[in-house]
């Protein structure tokens, strides 16, 4: 803290701002605040000076000597720098929602024709997210996650109807041409930094641990981190949901699934720190299927 006697504080609030730009408390309750609030937090207050304008409060105190008209003018500045901050602060907020509004907007488009709901791309990214924080992955990861794993399947959009809603298992051709749209999603995507993730997660997760998936049959740590852990995400959200294909599984059966296999789905298709992390956090996972089941 700065080192703020309360008159000369308060008069430059009253005087040298003006009086529509106080916005939220009056003058009587700032002056509260100093004098009967603020010391039982860290003692006596003495020679201070402040200014407060609509959501801002800037206020320096116990300085060794009288508040003069410089510290005044210093803090006065500073509110005006905050002020600033706080509007481009605003606008970052603002530009950033309607990024996230964009991104879910394409994928519940790429879902349209699909038998999954718009809840599908949601779970899958609380999923991931659990599954990052479980794993042990920085804060921003965990966070950007759970956005990219929401384009996993947007490459969806370039693939027919009647092969996405197709009742039954599709033909050789059919599977060639479904196995395409992960990297129809990379293409949608592109090379954007800011979309980065979101594009290994579209190119990546159905591709196996073991080699054995598509489009590029990569094997390992060749996979990104974020494909691996979407890449189980999906499956788990796969297995609890009715598809054109299959019956709905609970979600001990699909745990079961999972770990144990079933012919068509492995153990050794997943990440073995993924798959030992989802053990661990199956329980989690349970709570936000159910929380945001269709």
């Amino acid at each position: 803290m700065w080192p703020c006697t309360l008159w000369q504080t308060v008069k430059p609030l009253h005087h040298d701002i003006q009086e529509n730009e106080v916005r939220i408390a009056g003058y009587e309750e700032v002056i509260n605040f100093f004098e009967s609030q603020l010391p039982g937090y860290i003692g006596a207050i003495r020679n201070y000076a402040c200014f407060y304008e609509g959501t801002l409060l800037v206020a320096a105190f116990n300085y060794p000597a009288r508040v003069t008209a410089y510290e005044r003018d210093v803090l006065q500045n500073l509110l005006t720098y905050s002020r600033f901050l706080q509007l481009v602060a605003g606008q970052i907020r603002d530009t950033e929602e309607a990024f996230h509004y964009t991104i879910q907007a394409l994928a519940r488009a790429a879902e349209a024709n699909d038998d999954d709901t718009g809840n599908h791309i949601v779970r899958v990214g609380s999923f991931a997210r659990e599954l990052a924080r479980g794993l042990g992955c920085l804060p921003n990861f965990c966070r950007e996650i759970a956005l990219a794993a929401q384009m996993h399947d947007v490459g969806k959009i370039h693939i027919h109807p009647d092969i996405l809603r197709k009742p039954g298992w599709l033909t050789p051709d059919e599977w060639r041409l479904m196995q395409q749209h992960t990297i129809y999603g990379a293409r949608i995507l592109g090379d954007a930094p800011r979309l980065q993730m979101a594009r290994e997660v579209a190119l990546h997760h159905h591709e196996k641990w073991d080699g054995s998936g598509y489009p590029a049959g990569l094997q390992g740590e060749a996979i990104s981190l974020a494909g691996r852990i979407v890449a189980l995400a999906d499956i788990y959200d796969a297995l609890r949901n009715k598809r054109s294909y299959k019956p709905a599984f609970s979600h001990q059966e699909a745990c079961r699934i999972i770990t144990v296999g079933d012919g068509r789905v492995q153990p050794g298709h997943f990440d073995p720190a993924v798959l030992a992390t989802f053990q661990r956090i199956a329980s989690r996972l349970e709570e936000i299927y159910e929380t945001l089941k269709d």
